[in-house]
């Protein structure tokens, strides 16, 4: 019974913490991408729960808090982007 306990508290941690970001972008040393953050924000599930936020802003964010930030970083890696800006 203790046991149950322990995997099911670790595994909502561990769902909570991949879900770090209200906001992420595509962006390292070189620059900010927003075409990819684009592309990376309709990968995360853009929709009702995400947005994507052209001009000045060119950020991908959630009201809600639904972005995996570790895949959205994972995305913008696998377009040749060195990671991505998530915060909250």
């Amino acid at each position: 019974m203790r046991l149950d306990h322990i995997v099911t508290l670790t595994f909502l941690l561990s769902a909570t913490s991949a879900l770090a970001g209200h906001n992420c972008k595509c962006q390292d040393a070189n620059g900010q991408y927003n075409g990819l953050t684009n592309e990376c924000c309709g990968e995360n599930g853009q929709g009702a729960c995400i947005r994507y936020y052209p001009g000045p802003n060119n950020q991908c964010t959630s009201p809600t808090n639904c972005i995996d930030s570790g895949q959205f970083v994972q995305c913008c890696q696998r377009y040749g982007v060195g990671g991505a800006y998530c915060w909250d």
